[in-house]
C-alpha cells in the first residue's frame, strides 16, 4: 500500500467514526421543552378527621390553576421523561404547589401525536402527601404539546374551618389554553 492509499484509508476510517458518532449521539441527547397550560379539575375529596365530610369540586379551566409540563424528548421518538407541577390559584394549597411529579410518557401511536403518561410525586416536606396522575397527551404535527387529560388521586392537607385536615381525593383533569412563558 502506497502513501496516498494509507491517507485515503485513514480519512475513510475517520469519516466512518464521525458517522457512527453522529448516528449514535443524537439518540443519547434529548431536547428539553416546557409548556404551561390552564388546568381544569373535577373530583371528590374526603377527609380522615371527619368521616362525614365528603365534597365534590369542579375547578373550571378559568379558575386560575395551571399545569406545567417539562419534557426531555429523545431524538429517536422513544420514551419521554417528564416532570409536572400544578400551581393552585393564588397559592391556595402550598402542598400541591410544592409537589413535583416525575414520570414517563410512552408513544401511543406511530405518528407520535399521542402518548400515555404516568406521573407521581410527593411533598418534599412530608412524603405522606402525594399526587399521582395517569393520562394522555396530544401533540400537533410539529411535536408541540397541545392537550393533556387524565385521572388523578391525591392525599394533601386541606383547610377546613381554618385548620389543616388530611384529605384524600380523586377525579379527572384536562388542560385548556397554553400560556406564554
Amino acid at each position: 500500500m502506497n502513501r496516498p492509499d494509507r491517507v485515503t484509508v485513514s480519512h475513510v476510517l475517520w469519516a466512518l467514526l464521525g458517522f457512527l458518532y453522529l448516528g449514535i449521539a443524537p439518540d443519547a441527547q434529548a431536547a428539553t421543552i416546557t409548556d404551561t397550560f390552564e388546568l381544569g379539575l373535577t373530583g371528590k375529596e374526603w377527609c380522615r378527621n371527619d368521616p362525614k365530610f365528603f365534597e365534590t369540586f369542579k375547578n373550571k379551566i378559568a379558575h386560575g390553576d395551571t399545569l406545567t409540563v417539562t419534557r426531555e424528548v429523545p431524538d429517536n421518538g422513544g420514551v419521554t421523561n417528564i416532570l409536572a407541577n400544578i400551581k393552585t390559584k393564588n397559592g391556595e394549597n402550598a402542598t400541591v404547589d410544592a409537589i413535583t411529579m416525575n414520570g414517563l410518557a410512552f408513544p401511543r401511536n406511530k405518528s407520535g401525536m399521542k402518548a400515555e403518561l404516568a406521573l407521581s410525586g410527593t411533598d418534599p416536606g412530608n412524603t405522606d402527601h402525594f399526587i399521582t396522575v395517569r393520562g394522555q397527551a396530544k401533540f400537533d404535527k410539529a411535536g408541540n404539546l397541545t392537550k393533556v387529560t387524565g385521572k388523578f388521586v391525591f392525599q394533601v392537607p386541606v383547610m377546613v374551618n381554618q385548620l389543616p385536615v388530611e384529605c384524600f381525593g380523586d377525579g379527572t383533569f384536562g388542560t385548556g389554553n397554553r400560556l406564554e412563558p
